[in-house]
């Protein structure tokens, strides 16, 4: 054996010995991860969620049939389904790099959420949520923060972190009108302008009719209350951040809407307002004195008059 071979041998068998070694220390190196480590076993136990962000905190507690947030709002109940979907199927797929490990604990100090849910039996469950500056990568954190991962669900590709960066009001339920034509007890829109016919829709023994229609179009009647089994609203303003809409309450409403149900918590007493020129939404003030605000395209479907529904002859 040549001199070169020898030397070509021992090289290629301290590469082979550097490269087990390396591999075997890399080996020592992977911490196992609990994937259900931040993981909600059995969500129907869930009582409470509360979302901390500095002094600003949103607390949602379940009650007989509902779930309430800040003792004053009813949640929405697809948003509280989603979170428990969430909470019962996150995954821990394995801790954030050192290298990044102090700037994502800085980031879920200051702009993270501090979730706490709460169970029956008295027990809570506390992590921080955050994520990546694009929302694309998710990271929950122990509450002390001494320990950082990234988390997922297979085969769920949306930002897991974003449901509890939700807003008091994107929390809220949004249903505007729970009522169907078996429920209906009567349905009034009165408009200001005198250029403008009314409505009136009465239950009458049996069915509904419309007030100064004698031929009833019912195939048009029955279209027009399907939608509102489940009409929703589009957003609730919170007075001061849209100027512009809090200039329309000093305008008199284009229309008012009363609505009586079988169900006296389906009862609605609504003024609804001009819409703004360039804008989509129509400006809605309901019984409580809440502003929110409905898409043209469904608010000028619903604000008819009584000859909508003549049977053409």
């Amino acid at each position: 054996m040549t001199k070169i071979k020898k030397l070509s041998f021992v090289f290629v068998a301290l590469l082979v010995v550097s490269l087990v070694l390396t591999w075997v220390g890399r080996k020592e190196k992977v911490v196992a991860v609990d994937k259900t480590l931040f993981a909600v076993a059995d969500t129907t136990q869930m009582v409470s969620l509360a979302i901390a962000s500095g002094a600003d905190q949103i607390v949602i507690k379940r009650e007989k049939k509902s779930w309430k947030i800040n003792d004053q709002y009813n949640a929405d109940p697809q948003l509280i389904y989603l979170t428990q979907r969430i909470l019962n199927a996150v995954q821990t797929q394995r801790p954030v790099s050192q290298s990044n490990f102090e700037s994502i604990k800085k980031e879920l100090q200051t702009d993270g959420k501090l979730v706490t849910v709460g169970f029956e039996d008295g027990h809570t469950q506390q992590f921080y949520a955050g994520g990546n500056t694009a929302k694309t990568t998710a990271y929950f954190g122990n509450e002390s923060l001494t320990k950082i991962y990234t988390v997922a669900i297979p085969g769920y590709k949306s930002y897991l972190s974003g449901i509890f960066e939700l807003s008091l009001n994107q929390w809220r339920d949004r249903v505007l009108f729970a009522s169907s034509w078996r429920t209906i007890q009567e349905l009034e829109i009165n408009y200001t302008s005198s250029d403008q016919e009314n409505l009136s829709i009465r239950f009458d023994q049996q069915f509904l009719a419309v007030r100064g229609v004698s031929v009833l179009d019912t195939a048009a009647l029955m279209n027009y209350l399907q939608p509102l089994e489940f009409f929703q609203l589009n957003d609730y303003l919170t007075p001061g951040n849209f100027p512009k809409y809090d200039s329309l309450l000093d305008e008199a409403p284009i229309a008012t809407v009363k609505l009586q149900d079988i169900n006296p918590s389906n009862n609605r007493q609504l003024a609804i307002y001009p819409k703004i020129a360039g804008e989509q939404f129509y400006l809605v003030m309901d019984q409580a004195n809440e502003m929110i605000v409905v898409d043209a395209v469904r608010m000028e479907r619903f604000l008819v008059g009584s000859s909508a529904f003549k049977r053409q002859e």
